[in-house]
């Protein structure tokens, strides 16, 4: 009967430390999520802020060019189709960074998340697939647009107008390229976090 009696109180005595256990590695896991979140978040919070800033910036400087391309001849549909263009970005890029917002990436799960910065990054690409020709075929326009088919020295004007775009097309795909990267390391933290669960 005393042998019964110890066999509980052992019984009961495992069960309350199994509990324990648990509690702590549930306990843990919490706080290894938000620690992975709090991660994940830092990775991609400066290419939200700097999608929306640069395209605020670019505004701030279309003034500037449309002093320009009136200085060199151009009328004023080149200037109002890249404005058009960038007003749109800019409501793309909104929208597009409100979906991995800090208030979502921290009260999701982990695996939502993930989700969220592949759509995010998806959309990020099409965007780039998407500008990029349409700034070439810009560019293009500009330059039948103003003087430059018709000037003497044409090959000064093409060489500038070249040089202008591959200086703003390597700064696109630079940023781009750190996007993803960081996109890329949140999301390889996230894979490497449920495989060690």
């Amino acid at each position: 009967m005393e042998n019964q009696i110890n066999n509980l109180q052992e019984l009961e005595e495992l069960r309350s430390q199994v509990a324990e256990f648990k509690n702590r590695m549930e306990q843990q896991e919490i706080v290894s999520q938000r620690l992975l979140k709090q991660a994940m978040t830092a990775h991609v919070s400066w290419l939200k802020n700097f999608n929306v800033w640069a395209d605020v910036v670019c505004l701030c400087l279309m003034p500037l060019l449309a002093i320009i391309l009136r200085e060199i001849g151009c009328s004023w549909a080149p200037f109002i189709m890249i404005l058009i263009t960038l007003i749109g970005e800019l409501i793309f890029n909104i929208w597009n960074t409100r979906s991995i917002s800090t208030k979502y990436l921290m009260s999701d799960d982990v695996l939502t998340s993930r989700q969220r910065l592949l759509k995010f990054k998806q959309r990020e690409r099409w965007q780039m697939v998407i500008e990029v020709p349409l700034l070439v075929l810009w560019a293009f326009w500009v330059y039948f647009d103003g003087p430059g088919h018709t000037l003497q020295n044409q090959t000064e004007w093409a060489v500038r107008l070249v040089i202008g775009l591959v200086i703003g097309l390597a700064f696109g795909f630079y940023i781009y390229y750190r996007e993803m990267r960081s996109l890329n390391k949140a999301v390889k933290e996230i894979d490497e976090f449920n495989k060690n669960i």
